[in-house]
């Protein structure tokens, strides 16, 4: 834009303003422009030092050059309108920019200067740029507060006369999970909101937090202005200022309805399974106990008359011998046999029946000197056999000595039983290492061993499999031995193959493990068979 050319007495004005030492000292920027051209015609030295401009660059711009295209835009329009006359608004804030591209928000003041026959006005700026960010930056968190999806509810940090601290500000999210308005509720306590379910100690612990200038997190039980009770997550948290004195306290209360329905939910659905636990397990106490005395009944209700079939027999035979037939003899013989292994079923089943009702007291063991004991009692009633047993060298550790008695006894026996028509030399061994949790116990013989995918068939009740039919038995003992180990707290499995020998292995939990060292394995798992 060409910049209009001033008469003398224009020209002699702008000089006796530079001149001037109240427009060159002036604290802020001030310029004088042309109202019709917008050009230039004076600035002083704290404007060249706050817009980075020198005085002869300014002489040559118009006020759009110190503006973005919009903000030029818009000075335009309202300079046009004032010069016609019409009524405008006493705009005076506006965004200016600096040659470095900087933008200032400023106020400007402006007063019409003569010069000769032109038009000029004079401007006073004012730097509110720091002022204008805090400003958005206020107004930008009050949006963040008002619209939170959380409750946000601002006190005076002091207490007044009656001990409530005023409610200062709430957000909407306050009043609409609440149904109280701001007005109804500025300047009041926030425990309107308590009602008869809200927890006492809970609500001591946040006067004792406030009491020391602490934040405190508290899960409360709050009313709406209808009475519907609704929980809230609260965080309250004092604010203080730069020199740390106390002026607002700031809480944030999440709505937990909904989880703590859930959680009660869960609660009274834990409380019914406990329940139903504890009454079915006092029906199986009582069905168990039920069984126990039926066991004994039973087995002293059959000992009797099995004992006076037995008794006959034998009195048939002692004194009727000479005349009985053969035939009757012979069949008199297979009644006493008969009642025999009867006897020994009862005697099983009673053995079974007393393991459910043992308590393991865990007492040291060693492994060796138990397992040579039942060996050497095997041999003795058998000392035709020919067996090898080998007992790996371990330690002490803790288990009840009666309920291993019982799995040992049985696993031995079995291995003694099922190598006693092998070819080659019969060979049981015993090995012990520590676990996770433990120690197992495997008892391996050379015997016919088995189907290991049938392995099942040996823990249930007079149960044999294909080959140990050859062999005495009734198929009880595995079953007396995986039940004393449950009495353990462990477990026994095995694995085996045909003419492969037999293994059987025991898990023991004790928390103190081995005294000695020996080789350690993982933890034992439960066979899956």
């Amino acid at each position: 834009m060409t910049k209009p050319r001033l008469d003398t007495p224009s020209m002699a004005a702008l000089a006796a303003l530079r001149e001037s030492l109240i427009f060159m000292r002036l604290p802020q920027p001030c310029w004088v422009y042309d109202l019709q051209s917008r050009s230039f015609l004076e600035v002083n030295p704290e404007a060249e030092r706050v817009y980075g401009y020198t005085r002869q660059e300014f002489l040559t711009m118009t006020l759009a050059d110190i503006r973005r295209p919009a903000e030029a835009l818009r000075l335009g329009r309202w300079l046009d309108a004032r010069a016609r006359g019409e009524p405008v608004s006493d705009t005076r804030n506006w965004m200016h920019r600096t040659r470095d591209g900087q933008e200032l928000a400023v106020t400007v003041q402006g007063v019409d200067f003569p010069c000769g026959e032109r038009s000029a006005r004079m401007v006073f700026v004012t730097d509110i740029t720091l002022q204008h960010a805090t400003t958005i930056e206020n107004k930008l968190l009050y949006e963040c507060l008002e619209t939170a999806g959380d409750l946000i509810v601002v006190t005076a940090a002091d207490s007044d006369a009656a001990g409530n601290h005023p409610i200062l500000f709430v957000n909407r999210a306050f009043e609409q999970r609440t149904g109280f308005t701001k007005a109804e509720v500025l300047g009041r306590d926030p425990r309107l909101l308590q009602g008869p379910g809200t927890d006492r100690a809970q609500v001591a612990r946040i006067s004792r937090a406030m009491a020391a200038w602490q934040s405190v997190t508290v899960e409360l039980l709050n009313y709406t202005r209808s009475g519907t009770p609704f929980w809230v997550e609260m965080t309250v948290t004092p604010v203080a200022d730069e020199g740390g004195w106390f002026h607002y306290w700031f809480s944030v209360e999440r709505d937990i309805t909904e989880r703590k329905a859930s959680e009660q939910r869960l609660s009274d659905s834990n409380a019914e399974l406990e329940r139903r636990v504890d009454e079915r397990t006092r029906e199986l106490q009582d069905t168990v106990h039920e069984l126990e005395a039926f066991s004994r009944t039973v087995s002293h209700d059959l000992q009797n008359p099995l004992n006076g079939v037995r008794g006959f027999a034998e009195m048939l035979l002692l004194k009727h011998a000479s005349v009985l037939p053969a035939d009757a003899s012979r069949m008199l013989g297979l009644i006493q046999r008969s009642a025999d292994q009867m006897h020994i079923i009862i005697e099983h089943l009673l053995a079974l029946s007393r393991i459910n009702s043992m308590q393991a007291r865990p007492v040291p063991i060693e492994l060796g000197t138990l397992c040579s004991g039942m060996l050497s009692d095997m041999h003795r009633q058998q000392p035709e056999r020919e067996v090898e047993w080998t007992i790996s060298p371990c330690g002490l550790f803790n288990a009840d000595l009666q309920l291993l008695s019982i799995v040992l006894h049985n696993l031995l026996a079995n291995a003694w039983k099922f190598t006693g028509k092998q070819a080659r030399a019969a060979e049981i061994q015993v090995d012990l290492r520590a676990s996770r949790g433990g120690v197992v116990l495997s008892v391996s013989d050379n015997g016919i061993g088995f189907d290991a995918g049938r392995a099942q068939t040996l823990f249930r009740p007079f149960q044999r499999l294909v080959g140990a039919r050859d062999f005495d038995g009734l198929g009880i003992g595995l079953v007396q031995a995986a039940r004393a180990a449950e009495r353990l707290g462990g477990w026994l499995w095995t694995d085996s193959s045909p003419d492969q020998g037999a293994r059987f292995h025991l898990f023991v939990p004790t928390p103190l493990g081995l005294t000695t060292a020996v080789q350690t394995s993982p933890p034992a798992l439960r066979d899956e068979h």
